[in-house]
């Protein structure tokens, strides 16, 4: 069972590893492909696509700008490296919005483009609502 001291350390130790905090960069390190011009509707920002004996996937909405693209590219990072095969959207429902694979997701980007510094509480205190919120604010149609 993941902590979330766990995923935190994980997402940092990517950032020292590789020295970067951009998640396509990371994404590549690991042999996922991500596709960011995609005419998805503007009901799905996001999705990955894992599946046993096929490389990994993330497919990204061509609505939003650069910077938008790097946070959904960082949530959909998090649930490719971890958890199990299946398709992954970010596409909030009354269904997955809290669920526990979400806040892992959540904190794994958070805890990749930011640090505690930036906050006024330290990221481990964070509810998977305020992590959503930080992830929304920064996501925008072009």
């Amino acid at each position: 069972m993941r902590t979330k001291e766990d995923i935190i350390r994980y997402a940092r130790e990517l950032r020292c590893e590789y020295n970067t905090r951009d998640p396509y960069i990371l994404a590549r390190h690991y042999g996922i492909r991500v596709g960011d011009d995609l005419k998805l509707g503007i009901s799905k920002k996001a999705y990955t696509i894992k599946m046993d004996n096929y490389p990994t996937m993330i497919m990204i909405n061509n609505v939003y700008d650069m910077r938008s693209k790097i946070v959904l590219c960082a949530h959909e990072l998090g649930h490719a490296l971890l958890h199990d095969s299946g398709i992954s959207n970010f596409a909030i429902t009354e269904k997955n919005a809290f669920t526990n694979d979400e806040y892992e997701a959540n904190l794994f980007a958070v805890s990749l483009l930011f640090d505690d510094k930036d906050f006024n509480i330290p990221i481990t205190q964070m509810s998977n609502y305020i992590l959503k919120s930080i992830l929304d604010y920064n996501i925008e149609v072009k």
